[in-house]
Formats: structure tokens, sequence, C-alpha cells
């Protein structure tokens, strides 16, 4: 579980009350979040707001992020009521979408009370309200022109500090439990990991070959972002990862179920669509978003966990959501490629 920031709430309050002109009365810790600090902002007036503090110090993402880029988007899909149940950015009293302090950047959000919908399978009802808000998410490519766009260009980010780890975990000392525990997972498994990286970069050679659409994409499409408010509306959350890129970026994230072709892609071509849609890169980023999330891990046990608690959740991330992947990876990629086609 995350702990908290250790930065001065005090300080933060102040700088809310002068650059956001806010009644600040505390914040409230919420131990979620990849790499931002994120808390419940809660004024004197009864307005509560969502913040997130990004560390200059702090673990860098591999997955595409742009502040410049997804704090305008998200800003204009709201106001012009595209998509008016997502989490946007609050301006400063200068219009600024976000705010600095002496560790690292602060931006205020809306808060959206709610249940979250979670990580086990979607009801019939959330995939066909999801498979509506991503075809208009995709289908607003048409009327926006954002600023400082963010484009999908297949590389592989994580690639170099993927094989450099790997070759730190095989020399490092064995005195830490938690990298002790990384080595027995990983090191039997080193070529298996070499394997999936070579079939990646072929992967990424048959999408670069492909002139594919692209469209605003959200790029983290899961229960954990989805909030249900009282009347049953969606919202979606975390939208740092906002990437224009093929639709399969964001349809990866619902095609290995199912129910994603006769629930979620009909309420999707209604609002984006005819989409056309290619098996190689749907397995581009099955593939790549698994291998991501394996550095980004890797990288937390090695280099900046400080205690085994942490340790011990990241490692069951590794055997859970990669390693434990890996066998249907090339199934999923089938099934996808077997029902693209049968569409005419």
């Amino acid at each position: 579980m995350k702990s908290d920031s250790g930065i001065n709430r005090s300080l933060i309050c102040e700088i809310l009350r002068q650059e956001y002109a806010l009644p600040v009365e505390r914040l409230h810790f919420l131990p979620t979040g990849w790499v931002a600090y994120c808390y419940v902002v809660f004024c004197a007036n009864g307005e509560r707001y969502f913040l997130k503090l990004i560390s200059l110090q702090g673990m860098k993402p591999y997955a595409a992020s742009s502040p410049d880029f997804y704090l305008p988007l998200t800003e204009e899909l709201h106001a012009r009521q595209i998509l008016p149940h997502i989490a946007y950015p609050i301006p400063t009293h200068r219009g600024a979408l976000s705010a600095t302090f002496a560790g690292g950047q602060l931006i205020l959000f809306n808060y959206i009370p709610g249940r979250e919908v979670g990580f086990g399978a979607l009801s019939d009802d959330i995939l066909q309200q999801v498979g509506g808000l991503v075809g208009v998410l995709h289908h607003s490519i048409a009327h926006l022109r954002p600023a400082h766009p963010l484009q999908e260009r297949f590389a592989l980010d994580f690639e170099a500090d993927l094989l450099h780890n790997l070759d730190l975990l095989r020399a490092a000392s064995r005195q830490k439990p938690g990298i002790q525990k990384l080595q027995d997972l990983l090191l039997p498994r080193r070529g298996e990991i070499l394997q999936h990286l070579r079939h990646l970069k072929e992967l990424q050679a048959r999408c670069l070959a492909l002139n594919k659409p692209m469209v605003i994409c959200h790029t983290d499409l899961h229960g954990g972002n989805f909030i249900v408010d009282a009347q049953g509306q969606i919202h979606i959350l975390d939208w740092e990862g906002a990437l224009i890129a093929p639709p399969e970026r964001d349809l990866l994230s619902f095609a290995s179920d199912e129910r994603f072709w006769r629930i979620f892609l009909p309420v999707y071509e209604q609002e984006a669509g005819r989409a056309w849609l290619e098996s190689a890169v749907f397995g581009f980023y099955a593939y790549h978003r698994n291998l991501e999330d394996l550095t980004d891990w890797v990288v937390r046990v090695l280099r900046y966990n400080t205690d085994e608690a942490q340790d011990a959740e990241d490692l069951n991330g590794i055997q859970q959501d990669c390693l434990a992947g890996w066998p249907y990876l090339e199934e999923t990629i089938s099934a996808i490629q077997a029902i693209l086609a049968t569409r005419s």
C-alpha cells in the first residue's frame, strides 16, 4: 500500500489557498496511484477536490505522459460537454491548469463521489456504457485540435531499462528480501522475457508499416479508473496516459472478453463509426503493456521501494499481472484475429 509523500501538508494547503483561492481546511491521504501522491481536499464551505502531487524526485513511468496535452484535453472534453463525466483539472486563479511547489507539481481535480467499479469482470450494463463513452472519446478527434498533441510512435521506451535492470538483477546482492524474491522469480525466466521482447519488435515493425487512423485514447481503461455515481453514471479518471493512437490502444482492455463483440463494439461503433481493426496492433499493445508493466515493477523493487510491504505488492503484480498472463497473450491475439476475419 502506497505511503504518504511526507511533504508538509500545511505548505500544500497554503499553496491551494493562494493559487486557487480555496478555503482549505485539511487534506486526507489516499493510498492509491502509481507515481503521484493523491489526497482529498476538504474546504470550509463543504466543497471537496481531488489533489495529485507529482514529486520531482519520484519514479517516472514509461507510459506516455504529457500534462501539456492531457490537462487541456480533459478540460476541453468536459467544458464542451463532449465527455462531461470525467476527471478534469481545476484552473488556478491565474488560469493555469497546475501549480508548482519546491518538490514538484500540484494538480487539482474535481472530486467525484461514488464507488469504484473495481478490477473484476464488468457487468453487461457497465461494459455497454463504457463502450459508448470510448466511442465518443475516439470520435472527438474530429472536433478537437488538442494543444501539444502526443502521438503514438510505437516506441519501446522501456527496452533499455528492462535489459539493464535484468543485468543488475543478476549481479545484485541477495541481502534485501525483495530483491532475492525478484531474482528467484525472474532470472529463471530471463530467456522468455527476451523472446517476448523479440516478438514485440516483430509486431512493432508490422504496426509501423500500417497507415492506421489515429484517435484520442485514454490508454488505461480498467475498472480502477471508473467511478459510478449515485445516478449510475460512469466517470472516467486518470487521464495521464492520454495519447493520439490507433483505437486498438483502448479497445485491447476489453477485446479479450467475448462480450466485447456483441455488447461493447456495437455501441462503440454507433458513436465512433465503423472501426478498422488489426490483430497485429492488438498484439503489439498486449505485449507492450505486459513488458512495460514488468519493467516498472522491476525498477521499483530494485531502486525505489523502501519497505517489504511495497516489495510484496509489486512482486505480486509481476506474478499475477505479467508472468501469469504470458500463456494467454497469443491465445487472445489468435481469438481476436479469428473474429476480425469474419468482419466484412
